[in-house]
């Protein structure tokens, strides 16, 4: 199941859960943690969160009946861009489908394709209007999860929908304190933001990510909500994996809407942009390619302008190009391979008494103060300085990290 979100606030994650939570009222035995599969952030004709849902159950009719009923009835189909659609599949899921899911995660699919896939492999599809979310869909029930997170998502009630979310800040602080690197993203550490908590109108109170089931339950019974729950889910997912992320051998083979990692050299200095965006361009011979450190960043985009020409770079992100304007990669993560030597000219010293020599104007040389001594314009000493950056891995902060992104806790390198 996939694309019920809107700019209402309907989110494919809670009519995921309302159908978990309906089938075993009617006593249907739902198998393990359902999916939750992030697709693809940089399509532009996503939904929200481009996130799709899978559930393993007993095949019954009434388990059809429930999954499609519960989307026709929550699904906000008035909403021009919400085309949702539904995959029933048995079976064991072969490796066609399982090369598919990479790609909606990685590129990009058509409907097309996913039609004529279906066929391939006997999957039953039914769209709502254009249907275009059984491209999510079908990715969902392929999708191996060598790599996983879970998530555990509080519902509200809806009468407190769309109003202001009532969690107590400090309660967030202390989950951070006892639970992380067991879960993560709970605040950020700059500026002291919770982030368990989004900003749409969306059903959800609150989400918890972490690396196993015991670890989210245990931060959930922690979280001083002030308005009531209604239901938890945990969803078993892909999020926080860099599961979107393609090596890239050079630059030249950089392409729009594929989110990349690539190696270069910075060939042009970090500049910045109105609005604090900083921007710095690498090469590797092949091509160049402008990276991009955006102002929700905050203080990652200190590094990103504390580059200088000449240092090799390892950088993760989103290659944009909008209409005029160069291929950008958006930068998730940077990382600095080597630093280039940076210097200082310095008056030379006077070869008679050792003192440092004052210039005489430009390119008039140098002149002692004490003897007198002359020296040619050319003769400044270079001075090797040191650099106010060190090489690593560098990430931006929760507040700008995509849910696909793996934070640097996950990869046990934190800078």
């Amino acid at each position: 199941m996939d694309d019920t979100d809107s700019r209402k606030g309907m989110c494919t994650t809670y009519v995921g859960a309302v159908i978990v939570r309906r089938l075993r009222e009617r006593g249907i035995p739902v198998f393990g943690f359902p999916r939750l599969i992030r697709l693809n952030p940089n399509i532009p004709w996503k939904t929200r969160g481009n996130c799709s849902i899978c559930l393993l159950c007993e095949d019954t009719p009434a388990a059809e009946e429930i999954a499609l009923q519960t989307v026709e009835e929550l699904a906000e189909l008035e909403v021009e861009s919400t085309n949702p659609g539904v995959v029933f599949y048995r079976g064991e899921v072969p490796p066609e489908l399982q090369a598919f899911s990479r790609k909606t995660v990685q590129e990009v699919v058509t409907l097309e394709e996913a039609e004529e896939l279906a066929e391939r492999v006997g999957a039953e599809i039914h769209r709502f209007k254009l249907g275009r979310g059984i491209i999510g869909a079908l990715a969902a029930v392929g999708h191996p999860l060598k790599d996983f997170t879970f998530e555990l998502l509080a519902y509200r009630r809806p009468e407190f929908w769309g109003k202001p979310r009532k969690v107590d800040p400090s309660s967030v602080v202390e989950i951070d304190k006892r639970t992380s690197p067991r879960t993560f993203d709970n605040l950020d550490p700059t500026t002291g933001e919770i982030r368990i908590t989004p900003h749409t109108p969306c059903p959800v109170l609150y989400g918890i990510r972490g690396e196993s089931p015991e670890a989210v339950l245990e931060a959930h019974s922690m979280v001083r909500a002030l308005e009531p729950v209604d239901f938890y889910q945990i969803y078993q997912t892909n999020q926080a994996t860099d599961e979107h992320l393609v090596r890239i051998p050079n630059l030249r083979e950089i392409k729009p809407l594929l989110s990349v990692v690539a190696e270069g050299i910075v060939s042009r200095p970090p500049r910045i942009l109105p609005g604090g965006h900083v921007i710095f361009s690498i090469s590797d011979g092949t091509a160049e390619v402008d990276c991009a450190a955006y102002e929700p960043t905050r203080d990652f985009r200190f590094v990103a302008s504390s580059l200088r020409v000449g240092d090799r770079v390892r950088v993760y992100g989103a290659a944009k190009q909008r209409a005029g304007l160069p291929l950008t990669v958006n930068l998730e993560k940077l990382e600095i391979l080597q630093l280039s030597p940076a210097f200082k000219k310095l008056n030379p010293r006077c070869p008679r008494c050792g003192k440092r020599m004052k210039s005489e104007g430009k390119d008039k040389g140098y002149s002692c103060p004490r003897c007198g001594e002359k020296a040619g314009a050319g003769s400044q000493e270079l001075v090797e300085v040191e650099r106010k950056l060190s090489a690593g891995l560098y990430e931006v902060p929760p507040r700008a990290r995509r849910h696909l992104s793996k934070p640097l806790i996950r990869m046990g390198r934190v800078y």
